[in-house]
């Protein structure tokens, strides 16, 4: 676990990107409102020496891989050719991009290739200058990053770098705000960040900015106006217009950590309740020692130097079965999360420096009580094998119960969150999306990754639209811009008039059908046409979701109002008329409530990457119509990239949030079930070691009339005394962690009775399951056997 939070969290990045910062471009009047930055302001910024000492420009796009006949794809970055010198790494081979590459129009076909990609071609000597095929071009290989190298990220990393020369031809739609290229002033394309000369404070490099961003204005009164740059860090998760830090993954490294040292110490409870028994029985030993003169502290180091030798070959074990089981992590997350996964996780002075700490904080745990305990100067009762009088005195409470005391308020607290994350798990399965998710199928497109432009996308989608329509067993198809519980999201601001501040909406690009596809109901008015699905000024027609005629038009009726839809801050605005108003929908399910919707045709906004929907007929095998549909639409065109093909319960099943939720609620149920196997090893040896040590005083009670069922009840009425001191302290515990994850809970409290109630009940069968055999045991103790041996 520490080695994947290293990796993530903890491990310097590459270079001085730790030192650089992230420059913010913020509306003065709206101090919450930014935007990106235009490649000429960008230099105007870089040319300021006096400020920075190195700033860089980049972006990012999906991009097609070609490879034989199959198109895959991929996770890039169109970067200034400063970028890996800004940055500070030096290449695995090959150049860096040259300044005539990244001139705008430059149109350069070269590429750097991630380590991971040279790692996959069998680290080919000759892999730079391999040509290679991106959206329909060929592309020289002129570099490789070097390892573990990311960008300024730690675990969505770009599997190839392009050029800002490229800009105009690599980046699709998704990424773009206008189609006029990087030379526009007014086209916000990039994001920024530098490093700052020596002895420039982070204040004073604001204030300078702030100055820069006045004259800019002076001179660019349109593009520019209302300004002011700000600095902040750079963040290790993502890259945003707007600054942000690594809180979210910070909390969950964090809570993970929790657990894991929770687990850590419920086995070193465990292991201490071990070495106190096996240490009662060297009592004997341990007091001739002190009577033939070694002092307490030799014995306690003698004590201590066995705990350590434990605790080092379990540190050793743990570091080769974490290294192993991290690499198989990350493995596992690049084949299910839809970007590049390249987490590097390798030896390092910082994961042995770890565990050697593990080491010695659970030898102290574990072994540094029982050591002191067993080397009390108690030699004449030990020599005659009797129980010192505070052993006695201590024997109905000592020190093995307050360690099972501590295994089982852990294990509770472990338990319910696990509990707390499964629960949210099912609540999020059982959501409603609003759409129909059975006989559902969903196939991802994009013909302008083969290279295709935008009249010819639409051939092809037109070609795909009639072909399936035609198939026995398809009630409806029709093309969304944006997959329902997919990674990407595209949203506009809706005005009713020009200065109003607008409803943020999530917008989607559809064909005619759409909703009859998804089962979605009309409220008012009417869907799109198939004539509207063709370019013309019969499509700027809009078909609105319920949530967004509330925020826009409250109870009046908005068919055949005009709105207003921006695409981004400072751009102009596209009018459309309301024609629909449907029912709501939901993409993301840690959506407190749906969100506002806005749909437009297929005619109106362009995009490559489309998903086609299809609406089966009831009794349609799904599997085999999955296989009907890709084959036809190679049929269709044999180079159209197919980049994803599955039912919409599976779409949902492998969204990112909802698999989150499984993964949190998998992960903690595992952590929850260590703990209790743990503590039910614990309780069950603590009883098993204390009727052994008993056996004169039950013999006696038998001889004095006790029935096996008085002794019984004597063992489990004591474990049961453990158990609910125990679970006393764990519903504390278990409190204080549910509230530490309750930004992490789906729909769910973090003192959910009903959890807590199935947590106590499921700790307190198992503590008295574990007290069970050694009960039955002590019922079976012979009186006369029991005096003798004594």
């Amino acid at each position: 676990m520490f080695s994947m939070v290293n990796a993530l969290v903890l491990q310097p990045r590459p270079g001085r990107i730790d030192q650089m910062v992230a420059v913010f471009s913020r509306d003065r009047n709206k101090p919450d409102h930014f935007r990106d930055f235009s490649y000429p302001a960008y230099l105007d910024m870089r040319e300021r020496g006096d400020i920075f000492d190195s700033m860089l420009a980049h972006t990012f796009s999906t991009v097609g891989i070609t490879e034989g006949e199959v198109t895959k794809q991929t996770f890039a970055s169109i970067v200034s050719a400063n970028y890996f010198s800004t940055l500070g790494v030096q290449l695995a081979a090959g150049r860096t991009f040259t300044a005539d590459e990244e001139r705008p129009g430059a149109n350069a076909h070269v590429a750097i290739a991630s380590y991971s990609v040279w790692r996959r071609a069998g680290f080919d000597p000759a892999f730079v200058g391999r040509v290679v095929r991106v959206s329909g071009s060929d592309y020289t290989v002129v570099g490789v990053a070097p390892r573990g190298f990311a960008g300024t990220m730690t675990l969505l990393s770009p599997e190839w770098w392009f050029p800002l020369g490229s800009f105009d031809t690599i980046v699709n739609e998704m990424f773009k705000q206008r189609t006029s290229g990087l030379t526009d002033r007014g086209h916000y394309a990039v994001y920024l960040a530098g490093a700052l000369r020596a002895g420039v404070s982070r204040d004073a490099a604001e204030k300078a900015l702030d100055a820069l961003a006045r004259r800019m204005e002076g001179e660019h009164p349109v593009t520019d106006k209302d300004q002011t740059f700000v600095l902040g860090g750079l963040p290790r998760m993502g890259v945003s217009s707007q600054p942000q830090g690594d809180g979210p993954i910070g909390a969950i490294a964090g809570l993970l950590m929790l657990m894991a040292g929770l687990v850590l110490v419920v086995a070193c409870l465990n292991l201490a309740n071990l070495l106190l028994a096996r240490g009662s029985a060297r009592r004997r030993e341990i007091a001739i020692r002190r009577a033939l003169g070694s002092g307490r502290s030799r014995i306690v180091r003698q004590l201590l130097t066995e705990g350590l030798l434990l605790a080092s070959i379990g540190a050793a074990a743990g570091v080769v079965f974490g290294w192993w089981a991290t690499g198989a992590l990350s493995g596992w997350l690049g084949s299910v999360l839809p970007l590049g996964i390249d987490v590097i996780v390798e030896p390092s002075w910082r994961m042995v420096g770890a565990a050697t700490a593990f080491a010695v904080f659970s030898t102290i745990c574990f072994a540094l009580g029982p050591a002191w305990s067993l080397s009390r100067p108690a030699v004449a009762a030990d020599l005659k094998g009797e129980l010192a009088p505070a052993a006695r005195a201590a024997r109905r409470f000592g020190t093995g119960s307050l360690l099972v005391v501590g295994q089982l308020a852990v294990s509770l607290a472990l338990v319910s969150a696990a509990g707390l994350f499964m629960r949210g798990a099912i609540n999020a399965a059982a959501l409603d999306p609003g759409f129909a998710v059975d006989r559902h199928l969903v196939v991802g497109m994009d013909p302008t990754l083969a290279g295709y432009d935008a009249n010819q996308t639409r051939s092809v989608y037109r070609a795909v639209l009639e072909r399936v329509r035609s198939l026995a067993g398809v009630e409806h198809a029709s093309l969304g811009s944006i997959v329902p519980f997919g990674e990407f999201r595209e949203g506009r601001t809706v005005r009713l008039k020009a200065g109003d501040d607008g409803v943020g909406a999530d917008f989607l690009i559809v064909g005619a059908d759409y909703f009859e596809t998804l089962g979605m109901h009309v409220l008012r008015g009417r869907t799109f046409t198939r004539a509207e699905e063709q370019p013309g000024p019969t499509a700027r027609t809009a078909v609105m979701d319920r949530q967004l005629e509330r925020k826009m038009f409250g109870e009046a009726d908005p068919i055949g109002r005009q709105i207003l839809v921006q695409p981004r801050e400072a751009e102009p605005s596209d009018v459309f008329t309301v024609v629909g108003v449907v029912t709501e929908m939901m993409h993301d399910v840690f959506d407190s409530e749906p969100k506002p919707h806005l749909f437009v045709p297929t005619g109106a906004v362009f995009r490559g990457f489309m998903t086609l929907h299809v609406r089966t007929a009831p009794g349609v095998p799904e599997t085999p119509m999955l296989t009907t549909l890709r084959r036809e639409l190679l049929a269709v065109d044999t180079r159209l990239p197919i980049l994803s093909w599955r039912t919409m319960a599976m779409q949902r099943y492998r969204s990112i949030t909802e698999w989150s939720v499984r993964a949190a609620a998998t992960m903690f149920s595992t952590f929850g079930a260590f703990a209790l196997l743990l503590a039910t090893i614990g309780v069950y040896g603590l009883k098993a070691y204390d009727v052994a040590r008993r056996t004169r005083e039950i013999g006696i009670r038998i001889a004095l009339g006790a029935t096996r069922g008085d002794v019984a009840r004597l063992v489990l009425i004591e474990g049961a005394r453990t158990a609910a001191v125990g679970l006393g302290v764990g519903l504390l515990l278990a409190a204080g962690i549910g509230e530490l994850a309750r930004g992490m809970l789906y729909r769910v409290s973090p003192f959910d009775p009903l959890v807590l109630t199935v947590a106590v009940v499921v700790l307190a069968a198992a503590t008295m399951a574990a007290c069970y055999a050694p009960a039955w045991r002590a019922t079976r103790v012979l009186p006369t056997v029991a005096l003798r041996s004594e």
